[in-house]
């Protein structure tokens, strides 16, 4: 049987973690499911213990993808995305990008758009903030995600970094 093109989240946080101010899951790239990720073709996936970026090569489908269990009724998260465009970078002209998350599978979608083709090669966030408004077993899980499915434009040079849900 054939291998999976879908890069699979390996060991992703399970739970906020308090550190200093913050209470927060840092996922790094092989942290978070990666549509076409686990083609060599389309991304450059860091080594485990690198610490490196994944490069996303050439792909006409961006779809970045995570969840944790953590939501609590009445308390604010902040979905961050950490990315950078290297200067080869390509596609993203009038194409944007959207951080989304919901709660719970069934959950209505929360999204922010951003445009890149104004950024440099600097690293920068990209962040939603979301209220969790229910209190059941179901809307506890937080899926949050980076996308750009709909233009069909073949696009790559960027580096993603890491993703981040903090409580605040």
């Amino acid at each position: 049987m054939a291998s999976s093109p879908h890069y699979d989240a390996e060991n992703p946080p399970t739970q906020l973690v308090k550190q200093g101010n913050d209470t927060s899951a840092k996922f790094g790239p092989r942290q978070l499911n990666i549509v076409w990720g686990n083609d060599a073709r389309y991304w450059k996936m860091p080594t485990k213990e690198s610490g490196a970026p994944a490069e996303l090569l050439q792909v006409c489908w961006l779809e970045v993808s995570g969840r944790i269990t953590c939501a609590e009724k009445g308390k604010k998260y902040k979905i961050s995305f950490s990315i950078s465009l290297k200067a080869d970078a390509f596609g993203w002209n009038n194409c944007p990008v959207y951080v989304m998350a919901k709660f719970g599978k069934k959950g209505k979608y929360f999204w922010k758009k951003m445009m890149l083709t104004a950024l440099d090669q600097r690293e920068f966030n990209i962040d939603l903030e979301i209220e969790c408004k229910d209190d059941n077993e179901e809307t506890r899980t937080i899926y949050f995600g980076l996308y750009e499915v709909w233009s069909g434009k073949w696009k790559g040079g960027l580096l993603l970094h890491n993703a981040t849900v903090t409580q605040v």
